[in-house]
């Protein structure tokens, strides 16, 4: 069994992950639980992730390391500008989005934070960082162990740098999908780029903070902040706008990593 486990351990991450998630998410879809009690299955989705990789360290004899992946997550002094930037970069980039939309006369207001949010003012400086730290031991670390602690470093040795965060990117799209139908998100081309650009962005940070999980989980959260607080249009043309502005946030860090030549002298090292 152990040899197994090892041999096809990315297959068999992949296929339980999605299997947990997708249990506790089509009952929500099928509308088997009352609406009061819905963080119930929604939680126990996404903790798929981590979950799957507890089952692996288990089966393999700890040859899969969970212990060691969450050790990654460091903090101090020498960390600190890749955490500022997992905090900030993208929410800077959906604040860059609706601002161009607004420029170019696609959008008729220059709208910043959701209903809402909108109408608390600057206690939003207080109750942001309130929101973003509590928040890093929910879906960051449910997720970002097994996307980027333990998958993406697997695939992009085998295959690059650009084929691994695109097969991550997809799976992470994937895996989402039923917990968005729920959600009334369905399943769109643009939806795809998107979360596929925030998945390229939040692998480029990792490998340059040198793969500190931390830095993925602050980029994770950040997300959540963009979209509790931050407006975003559902309007074509503005989300085109977005798109571009995040891919070529992208492409700025890929070729960062490239001078760097990252991930390949991590793997060195």
């Amino acid at each position: 069994m152990k040899e197994f486990v090892v041999r096809h351990q990315l297959a068999l991450f992949a296929v339980l992950t999605l299997a947990i998630g997708w249990l506790w998410w089509v009952q929500m879809v099928l509308g088997l639980w009352p609406e009061e009690y819905i963080i119930i299955p929604s939680t126990l989705g996404g903790l798929s992730p981590i979950l799957t990789l507890v089952i692996l360290q288990r089966l393999s004899s700890r040859e899969i390391d969970l212990d060691g992946i969450v050790k990654t997550a460091k903090v101090g002094r020498a960390y600190a500008p890749w955490l500022v930037v997992a905090a900030f970069l993208l929410p800077l980039i959906f604040l860059t989005g609706n601002v161009l939309s607004y420029a170019l006369g696609f959008e008729p207001t220059l709208v910043i934070l959701n209903p809402g949010p909108d109408e608390l003012g600057w206690a939003l400086l207080a109750i942001v960082p309130i929101t973003f730290f509590p928040g890093l031991i929910t879906s960051p670390l449910f997720e970002e162990p097994g996307w980027r602690g333990f998958a993406l470093p697997k695939l992009q040795a085998m295959f690059g740098r650009e084929i691994g965060s695109l097969l991550v990117g997809s799976y992470w799209w994937l895996w989402h999908q039923m917990s968005n139908v729920y959600w009334g998100l369905l399943p769109s081309v643009a939806g795809y780029l998107s979360m596929l650009g925030q998945s390229f962005l939040i692998d480029s940070m990792y490998n340059l903070s040198r793969r500190n999980l931390l830095v993925a989980m602050f980029a994770h959260q950040a997300l959540f902040i963009t979209f509790t607080y931050l407006y975003r249009s559902s309007l074509d043309v503005p989300i085109a706008i977005l798109l571009a502005v995040m891919w070529a946030a992208v492409i700025g860090l890929r070729l960062l990593e490239r001078r760097r030549n990252l991930p390949a002298a991590l793997q060195e090292s």
